[in-house]
């Protein structure tokens, strides 16, 4: 190698020190305790089977140690990813079969890697600095919710259709009230 790193990950091999082998098995076995549970949960919640948590938790995180270039950054499922995700395979894909659901994740999955890619390709990162502060706030709470909501019918035991956000509000309140 002329010194010049191929890959981000080639800087980071070339660089890693022994001394931190010990803490880093630390930390990897901690994150594997909070996110593996966390991504199984997640892929039920996007209406796919446990195992695909498994999948969705381990797989962009050694493609990530491989092509990324920022060691603190947490690639992980998350909530908002699981529901957009749901949704999406419940528009495309309504009373689809298991395996049908699988194929329609695995299509959004590579699509959205290519999209990423390309993105990347053309450094358009820069766009996440136009999106502001309260926007952000907003969909974060929107999201919180719609987990909610959507979680409501199980903690209280009442059966639903589950149709539209506001739908569902109005069935859990005419059940429960």
């Amino acid at each position: 190698m002329t010194g010049l790193a191929l890959l981000p990950r080639d800087h980071w091999i070339l660089c890693y020190r022994p001394s931190w082998w010990r803490v880093d098995l630390v930390a990897g076995l901690t994150t594997e305790a909070v996110v593996l549970p966390k991504a199984m949960a997640y892929a039920t919640v996007a209406g796919l089977p446990v195992e695909v948590g498994l999948y969705t938790a381990l797989v962009p995180m050694v493609v990530y140690a491989l092509l990324g270039s920022s060691r603190p950054l947490s690639v992980s499922t998350t909530t908002t990813l699981a529901i957009l995700v749901g949704a999406e395979l419940n528009r495309v894909t309504p009373e689809a079969a298991p395996g049908e659901l699988l194929v329609a994740s695995a299509t959004l999955a590579l699509l959205v890697g290519a999209m990423l890619l390309l993105a990347a390709l053309l450094r358009l990162g820069f766009v996440a600095d136009f999106i502001s502060e309260s926007v952000l706030v907003g969909f974060k709470s929107g999201i919180g919710l719609v987990i909610v909501v959507d979680q409501l019918p199980k903690l209280l035991g009442v059966p639903i259709d589950k149709a539209d956000f506001f739908r569902d509000v109005a069935s859990v309140l005419g059940v429960c009230c």
